[in-house]
């Protein structure tokens, strides 16, 4: 759209589009009405949709080789649950201890979703011990299957523990406390089904609560439901029902004819609930649990939280909006078209197949923050209409229209195009972010484009001189303000403004180097340091020797290298080194138990703690480590290095595969050894860290690229392009520095972020020009054209900037640190975007608008305005 071609395009478009907004509303309206019904429904009936999958690089090397050795060694998606005794000083070596920690067991091994090949404790046949007797080896389970409570039994098990090298790994270091390891499928294997994270993770918390709640909670039908009958026990839970019971939907596991286990949903209004005395309750434990799939729950379970913060979003932007239009009911128009935005997109994206992911539950507040920025706008032109022009509602929101569906619309299609270059990141949790908000900006089209306009035309006004009055005197507030800042369209005014913005942007680009690509904290950083996973996941740390983080490097070589000295060697040395790595806690590998055999059946010697160099003895040495160890695969061609970390923090992942790429650069040419990256949770996150940190430059490139072919799009001159762009790339930039002074790193939830406030603050140029551009056209000078653009547009971007910002600071206050996080960036980022749409713009107006020329464009009707 330009030149003539602009004009021509406004006018038919418009003529297009204004009788099904105006002449037939009422038509329009109850058409609207009825769709907006069926997206209410289809957005009730939205679906949480967590998946570990989600979270991976698909395309990425680590993740290649994470899926190719997946079935052999594991993947990343575990669950830890660790029993620590209470009391300071006891150890597990007792019978209370030992019964809950069995019954910890087969909860574990019996819940939905868990490979159960993979769950690791002491009680399970996996977990042995070999010694040296005198009649040679002697080995068996660490804990018998004659397994009786006896004092004799219990320093017997105290025994096998020290023999079978477990300490710090499956028991804690001082050994107060044991570990149960297990790994979910995304997949069921029999059923086909895909993994309910969000069901899991509570039946996960009930398995807790089971050995450290007091009560339980029988769940019986009210009446004949799905496999049940009247008077079945369907659930029992261990944590108090609440006042929603009834609207939850309980996800009981069920094992039906053939043996499968699988879940069904029961609602809570066909339950009741009794509380018993729990039988499994023991008052000396605590069950700290860490997973993917826990944190996905714990994440869903403060959606309430976000629901609530969204309400008070909603009342703080209607108080805004009452103060500025002088009516409550006018206040109220533009934000139920954007909560109607809201429920559209959520009916879009249910429509198209999708589920609303945990982690992007914040792209709702952002679908409402867009449709209240575009809200203000044209209710603030309708506003200008009616006290300026003395129009009434019909004809105000007529002239409104016309003056801003063009504009609007370029900055809504603006922002698609942002958004759009999100979906190049090869993540599929961002992608799917990026699909859901350009869901919400479809829905933004209709409700604000159309919706809004149809509705302000019966706005009701029933005394309009006082009406009038209001926006006259408030107005009158502003004057002085705008008079003051439209001296930036002086040039010496303008040189200084544009020096000390090139001094902002110089600092940013230097300041913004030290932006960290992944994690900078401990624990998982979307709940806060003090949550309950966090506790655990430190708590763990500290009893283990393990961590609750692991990066697993697989050493490929020729079959059979586990009983071939130069290859065992060279993964011994390589797990020296990782040993030895600064963030390292310990590593394990074939190589390093096989020396513990060898040094075993050398009656313990200390000299004989190493890799024996004869093939015979390797032989030994290793066949007493099966497959299901881990620790190698059918015909020994690979073997994984579990390199157990301190935390995930991007400087402690950089460090070790810095390590890793130093010493496969060391290698010789022909080494008969080749470590790949990487599988477990670090490997992921590495994995991760690289794309981001690969692909984040191109995103931001490809971002403004976009943004400046709308723009120029829309107004075809160089001035334009550079007026809007210039303020919204200092403001891009200023973010990277303000994330290092924040200690925000660059991840998955923040990265689109930066596209995300792009997209918003563009609309604010784009409005700012469009009316600059007219007025200058008319023949006003730069200085009084832009004062009266303040005045029509001015205080409709700052209002917008204050609605957003109070939108978004009150999530300062949630229990997700990820949506703190983002609720702070995203607070600077809306008003610093409001603040250099208005200062910047006119200081690049002042040396590049080209008055004579917009003057002629006006007369030959290439700008069209009221």
């Amino acid at each position: 759209m330009s030149g003539d071609a602009r004009g021509r395009f406004s006018q038919a478009y418009i003529r297009l589009t204004e009788p099904i907004i105006f002449q037939k509303r009422a038509r329009t309206l109850w058409v609207l009405f009825f769709m907006t019904l069926f997206m209410a429904w289809n957005a009730a009936h939205l679906k949480t949709d967590a998946g570990f999958e989600k979270q991976l690089p698909l395309g990425h090397p680590y993740i290649q080789i994470f899926k190719q050795y997946q079935q052999e060694f594991g993947g990343a998606n575990t669950v830890l649950f660790a029993l620590i005794q209470k009391e300071e000083g006891g150890d597990i070596y007792n019978a209370d201890y030992m019964s809950t920690l069995r019954k910890l067991t087969d909860s574990v091994f019996f819940l939905p979703g868990i490979d159960r090949a993979r769950v690791s404790s002491l009680f399970t046949p996996d977990v042995r011990y070999l010694e040296v007797v005198e009649e040679g080896f002697q080995g068996g389970n660490v804990i018998p299957a004659d397994y009786q409570p006896t004092e004799e039994m219990l320093q017997r098990i105290r025994s096998n523990v020290s023999k079978a090298k477990i300490i710090g790994r499956l028991v804690a270091n001082d050994q107060n406390g044991a570990m149960v390891f297990s790994e979910l499928l995304e997949i069921d294997p029999l059923t086909g089904q895909k993994l309910d994270y969000v069901a899991t993770a509570h039946l996960i918390e009930d398995v807790r609560q089971r050995y450290i709640n007091p009560a339980m909670y029988e769940y019986r039908a009210t009446r004949d439901v799905g496999s049940f009958k009247k008077g079945d026990l369907v659930t029992t839970g261990y944590s108090e029902p609440g006042r929603m019971m009834k609207l939850k939907n309980f996800a009981v596991p069920v094992t039906n004819a053939d043996g499968i286990s699988q879940l069904e949903y029961v609602r809570g209004w066909n339950l009741d609930v009794t509380k018993v005395e729990n039988p499994d309750y023991n008052p000396k434990v605590d069950i700290h649990i860490v997973g993917f799939a826990k944190v996905v729950g714990d994440i869903a379970d403060a959606t309430l939280e976000v629901v609530s913060f969204f309400a008070i979003t909603i009342f703080l932007i209607w108080l805004l909006l009452w103060w500025y239009t002088g009516s409550p009911l006018i206040a109220l128009l533009p934000l139920s078209c954007g909560i109607l935005a809201v429920v559209w997109e959520l009916g879009i994206l249910r429509l198209a197949g999708y589920g609303l992911d945990p982690f992007a539950i914040l792209v709702p507040f952002l679908v409402l923050s867009i449709s209240v920025s575009h809200g203000i706008q044209i209710t603030s032109f309708w506003l200008y209409e009616v006290a300026e022009h003395k129009l009434g509602s019909f004809e105000a929101s007529q002239a409104t229209y016309r003056r801003l569906v063009i504009p609007g619309i370029t900055a809504l299609l603006t922002n698609v195009v942002g958004f759009g270059t999100i979906l190049l990141i090869p993540i599929g949790i961002v992608q799917e972010m990026a699909i859901n908000a350009m869901f919400g900006l479809v829905a933004i089209i209709v409700c604000k484009k159309i919706l809004l306009p149809c509705l302000l035309t019966y706005a009701p006004v029933k005394d309009p001189e006082k009406f009038r009055q209001h926006q006259l005197s408030r107005d009158a507030i502003f004057t002085p303000v705008w008079r003051g800042i439209s001296v930036i369209t002086e040039p010496k005014v303008a040189g200084v403004v544009l020096v000390a913005s090139a001094a902002v942007f110089g600092w940013s680009q230097w300041k913004g180097q030290e932006l960290a690509i992944g994690e900078l904290h401990n624990g998982v950083p979307e709940l806060r340091p003090d949550s309950r996973y966090n506790l655990d996941s430190e708590k763990i740390v500290q009893e283990f020797a393990i961590g609750v983080d692991i990066l697993k490097v697989i050493a490929e070589n020729k079959a059979d290298g586990c009983i071939d000295y130069p290859i065992m060697e060279e993964i011994d040395r390589f797990a020296w080194r990782m040993r030895n790595t600064a963030g390292v806690q310990s590593t394990l590998s074939l190589p390093e138990v096989a020396k513990v055999v060898f040094n075993a059946f050398n009656e313990t010697n200390p000299k004989w703690q190493v890799l024996p160099r004869n093939s015979g003895a390797l032989v030994v040495a290793v066949q007493q480590f099966p497959t299901s160890s881990g620790l190698l695969n059918k015909d020994c061609s690979a073997m994984p290095i579990f390199i157990f970390t301190a935390d995930h923090k991007a400087d402690t992942i950089d460090e070790i595969v810095r390590q890793v790429e130093q010493f496969r650069s060391e290698q010789d040419k022909d080494s008969p050894v080749t470590f790949k990256l990487a599988t477990g949770n670090v490997g992921v996150m590495a994995a991760a860290n690289d794309v981001i940190e690969v692909t984040e430059p191109r995103v931001l490139l490809w971002l403004f690229v976009f943004i400046a072919l709308c723009v120029w799009a829309s107004f075809r001159s160089l001035a334009g392009l550079i007026c809007v762009l210039a303020p919204l790339a200092l403001v891009s930039y200023l973010s990277y520095a303000v994330m290092v002074y924040l200690k925000i790193g660059m991840k998955v939830s923040t990265l689109p972020v930066a596209a995300f406030a792009a997209g918003i603050g563009v609309d604010y140029g784009i409005y700012i020009y469009s009316v600059l551009e007219e007025c200058v056209g008319k023949g006003m000078t730069l200085r009084k054209a832009y004062e009266q653009t303040l005045h029509q547009t001015g205080k409709a971007v700052i209002v917008t900037a204050l609605a957003l910002g109070a939108s978004v600071c009150t999530w300062m206050l949630s229990g997700l640190q990820f949506q703190v996080d983002m609720g702070i960036l995203l607070t600077i980022m809306f008003i610093a975007n409001a603040v250099a749409a208005v200062v910047l713009l006119p200081a690049f107006a002042c040396f590049f608008v080209n008055r004579e020329q917009l003057m002629a464009d006006y007369s030959a009707g290439k700008i069209t305005g009221h």
